[in-house]
């Protein structure tokens, strides 16, 4: 299960989601700065004094968003790693679930979101820490059972993960863009660590 915990400032759950998914709408629709907290009250059906008494301010709403969504990324390759006994076929599986998570994400968003508010990126790599140890762990076993080459390390693995996923965040255009560029890089860099004698 996710570490990732809102800050919002209520215990209804429902509309926490509501403010969410309003919020993810008019992201998708008019980018970060097309909309204004008075927009997403008015979306989500309350006021703006309730709005800003469940949230401090639309940076902080955005960061949230952010969160959620890659840890809800995070989160399913973590089932992955701890339900594979074969790691060629987690990692296919890790391939084709991000693909398909990017597809449902407001991903096209992120390069303007991460170039608005910079610090964000380091605060994600900060807290991926935990799911690092799992994947390196992961790795690891790789590079142990023969699966995968010796000379790469788990480290520069997760560092060459990282790198690809911040790139094709950033730089994509559209969701299916980022979905289908990140399968092939990571289909490419896990593939081209396969070690073919063990297979």
């Amino acid at each position: 299960m996710s570490t990732w915990y809102t800050k919002m400032k209520t215990k209804n759950k429902a509309l926490e989601e509501r403010i969410f998914k309003n919020t993810e709408a008019l992201i998708s629709r008019n980018g970060i700065k097309g909309w204004n907290m008075n927009d997403l009250a008015s979306h989500a059906g309350i006021t703006k004094r309730t709005l800003y008494k469940i949230i401090e301010s639309k940076e902080q709403l955005i960061s949230e968003i952010v969160f959620k969504n890659i840890f809800e990324i995070r989160d399913k390759i973590s089932e992955i790693i701890k339900g594979s006994d074969d790691v060629l076929s987690g990692i296919d599986n890790i391939i084709i679930t991000i693909a398909e998570l990017l597809r449902n994400n407001i991903i096209n968003r992120y390069g303007e979101i991460l170039n608005e508010f910079p610090d964000l990126e380091a605060e994600i790599v900060r807290e991926n820490a935990i799911f690092f140890s799992q994947l390196r762990d992961f790795l690891s076993k790789g590079i142990e059972d023969g699966y995968l080459v010796k000379e790469l390390t788990p480290d520069f693995m997760y560092r060459t993960f990282l790198a690809n996923l911040f790139y094709f965040i950033k730089y994509s255009r559209t969701q299916e863009e980022a979905a289908d560029n990140m399968a092939l890089a990571l289909r490419c860099m896990f593939r081209g660590s396969i070690n073919y004698e063990r297979k």
